[in-house]
């Protein structure tokens, strides 16, 4: 039973320990000292006060500082901290209510913070602490008399920056039983010892730089590539553009200028004969092709004569270059159109040995055979193309004159530009100067499906392309050579040697409209102004 006591009695008393290292709070720092208030339990003795801060595992103040002038016997002793009070006050509530509240009047007890602290004090008969109230603004209260108050507990501030662990020229701050570095720029980390890479903004073209150990990744923005994103990717580069359309490369994809009667994305819709075709550019089994074809508001194509079948085989062999399926199908007796009709196969070019035996089978153009009409499994998966009539659009939404036709429920519009004028829309006026047709330093002014040059001074031609031929209409000096240039002369003294003084450009050496420039003691040229 005596063993049980003791164990339960040290149960009471670890508990009573552990709870005095409870509800710390953090005061101030002075001279090399961190200050804290900490719950105490119990009556504020100075042995309470002192067992406290010890369970916190820290030192204890005296109510005086313990500095030169501070030791009086009965307001410190030596196994208390000593601090330097700054000539502040040898009274350790004064000091603390300097530093936290600016004022050392009521001996502490105007300090907000440091309400219902006690420090300990020796020699005193009944061991109380001394104390102070923010409320009644009163000091040196007993701690015999007050119960579960603060004890005023201190730790020493070493110095975390002595070792000096801050690297590449970083200032290294102190802080409470810890330091920060503040790195110079171009370094991170904890000690300022990575170096930052991306400092220098390696990454282009709206790249996100990423920093590593010694390396950085740039994160490219879409449609650039590269260690640093300095390539703009070539979306041209598969050649998507159909059936001569040429291709521009944009940031992050590219569009395509189609030829005159096709459109689309990639140039995959043509008109001809009235009608609109769309070649796939995906493959697909037989009934699914016919239910795309449906889905657009067309039809899977028939072949109904070989003008037709021609212009199909060239299509595709300048596009995809792949089998596609036609929309016909054998039927167990004969093959049939796609309205059901009996298919003809008088206008419609077929491999050799074939048509096969009716059985199941679907009809496509072989790209192996020259597109060739060919049976095969309706299962295989092939390209294919959609068919859909020409009509007038409602509205015409073609610009400058243009003529609107639509197809595939007006999704697919065309439009007949007048000359001068490109674009889907016609909305284009076509530069006619692109192609620089004026020569010798024209300048050419663009005009509607038209052009013209002005020539340099000298110069002739619609594209400014003959040449003045100076010497065949100047003269130089007498007995002087001429040389021509093209855009200016040059005339020459032969006999420089025998002059007595360097030839001087008068009004009179060169025609109107050009300026003499000496070019030596014997030659000047003449260029136009």
């Amino acid at each position: 039973m005596v063993e049980m006591w003791k164990f339960l009695l040290f149960v009471v008393t670890l508990i009573a320990w552990t709870d005095l290292s409870v509800g710390q709070e953090y005061l101030t720092t002075i001279d090399t000292w961190n200050f804290y208030k900490v719950q105490a339990s119990g009556q504020m003795t100075g042995a309470n006060v002192k067992a406290t801060c010890q369970a916190a595992g820290m030192r204890y103040p005296c109510v005086w500082s313990g500095r030169d002038g501070c030791t009086y016997s009965s307001y410190w002793t030596s196994d208390c901290i000593t601090y330097d009070a700054a000539g502040v006050s040898c009274y350790t509530h004064k000091v603390l209510s300097a530093n936290l509240c600016g004022t050392t009047d009521g001996a502490g007890s105007r300090c907000q913070p440091l309400d219902d602290t006690f420090v300990y004090i020796p020699g005193r008969s009944d061991d109380s602490a001394w104390g102070v109230d923010y409320e009644t603004h009163t000091y040196n209260l007993e701690g015999a008399n007050y119960n579960n108050m603060y004890a005023l507990c201190a730790v020493a501030d070493i110095d975390e920056c002595i070792s000096a662990p801050c690297q590449n020229g970083a200032t290294c701050q102190n802080r409470m039983n810890s330091f920060t570095c503040q790195c110079a720029p171009g370094y991170t980390g904890t000690f300022c010892e990575d170096i930052d890479e991306c400092i220098s903004a390696p990454c282009q073209n709206g790249a996100t730089c990423q920093d590593g150990v010694n390396s950085f990744i740039c994160q490219c923005a879409p449609g650039y590539t590269g260690t640093l994103c300095e390539t703009d990717i070539d979306d041209c580069a598969s050649s998507p553009c159909w059936l001569g359309g040429t291709c521009l490369d944009h940031v992050g994809g590219y569009s395509c200028v189609c030829p005159k009667d096709a459109t689309g994305k990639h140039c995959e819709t043509v008109a001809f004969a009235g009608e609109c075709y769309e070649f796939s550019n995906d493959a697909a089994t037989h009934i699914e092709a016919k239910q795309a074809c449906q889905a657009k508001n067309g039809d899977m194509v028939d072949v109904t004569d070989d003008g037709q079948q021609r212009f199909l085989a060239d299509t595709i062999a300048f596009s995809s270059g792949v089998s596609n399926w036609l929309a016909m199908k054998a039927a167990p007796l004969t093959i049939l159109y796609s309205n059901g009709s009996p298919f003809s196969t008088a206008p419609f070019q077929w491999s050799a040995s074939e048509p096969a035996a009716p059985c199941d089978l679907c009809v496509l153009l072989d790209s192996s055979d020259n597109f060739l009409g060919k049976t095969a499994p309706c299962t295989e998966q092939h390209n294919y193309v959609c068919q859909s009539a020409l009509k007038l659009c409602e509205p015409n939404v073609c610009q400058n004159g243009g003529n609107c036709t639509s197809c595939f429920a007006e999704t697919t519009i065309f439009c007949d530009c007048p000359d001068g004028f490109g674009g889907n829309l016609c909305e284009i006026n076509i530069d006619e100067c692109a192609s620089n047709p004026c020569q010798y330093d024209g300048s050419c002014q663009d005009g509607i499906n038209s052009y013209s040059c002005a020539c340099l001074s000298g110069f002739q031609g619609a594209n400014c392309d003959t040449a003045p031929g100076w010497c065949s209409q100047v003269q130089c000096p007498y007995g002087w050579t001429c040389e021509d240039q093209i855009f200016y002369f040059l005339c020459t003294d032969p006999a420089s040697a025998n002059r007595m003084a360097p030839y001087e450009c008068s009004s009179a050496s060169c025609p109107d409209g050009m300026h003499c420039t000496m070019e030596g003691v014997a030659s000047f040229s003449c260029k136009a102004e």
